[in-house]
């Protein structure tokens, strides 16, 4: 039984590792430079048993993608704090993601897109949120800092399409990517805010120009 245990332990403290190099080294290098070898090598570990955990590279880019998702969800919660709103949390949120992407080699996000099944996870992981971003809408409102006649399942749409296009046809090659964030929540974000909101917000970007 204690060997059993044992075994699990190090199984999970195994799949961390191999998440932790993976993602480095996909965001380093992109997805099709690194090789299922490259990561093994990194490890100190045989191919074999990288194998044993994932059994291609699909599978682990999955779980890479899971984990970020789980990060940024955690993320989200720590920006919630006391005293704070809506637009504090999506300039946190703009500020963290802007300092990520700055690190990750643009090849990843073109690799990316070559994989259809990933890409449908990615939009299934939107559509999970759906009841959350509702209720940060809603917050938002009675905040008085987001409109109340606006049809937010359009703007959801239109945010969500931009983005994807952004990566589809790799704008973050051709344009700084703390400026296309810094864009597209003035379209998405300031678009919708009330006097209020939109001084929250073009404070900030006066502070941080």
């Amino acid at each position: 039984m204690q060997n059993t245990s044992n075994e699990t332990v190090y199984r999970q403290q195994l799949k961390g590792r191999i998440l932790q190099i993976a993602t480095a080294l996909f965001h380093q290098h992109g997805i099709k430079q690194v090789k299922m070898d490259d990561i093994a090598n990194d490890l100190r570990i045989s191919k074999r048993t990288l194998y044993e955990v994932y059994e291609n590279k699909e599978d682990l880019l999955f779980e890479v993608l899971q984990q970020h998702d789980n990060v940024e969800r955690q993320q989200l919660l720590e920006f919630d704090k006391p005293g704070t709103n809506v637009i504090n949390i999506i300039l946190e949120i703009y500020r963290v993601r802007t300092a990520e992407f700055i690190t990750v080699n643009p090849l990843f996000f073109e690799d990316l897109q070559k994989y259809p099944n990933l890409l449908t996870y990615v939009r299934k992981l939107h559509n999970d949120k759906e009841a959350e971003i509702v209720a940060f809408i809603e917050r938002g409102k009675n905040e008085g800092l987001f409109l109340e006649n606006v049809n937010y399942g359009i703007v959801r749409e239109l945010t969500f399409a931009s983005e994807q296009f952004v990566m589809n046809n790799f704008l973050f090659k051709r344009y700084d990517i703390t400026e296309l964030s810094r864009i597209m929540i003035m379209l998405f974000v300031r678009g919708i805010c009330t006097e209020k909101g939109i001084k929250l917000l073009d404070q900030y970007f006066a502070e941080n120009a």
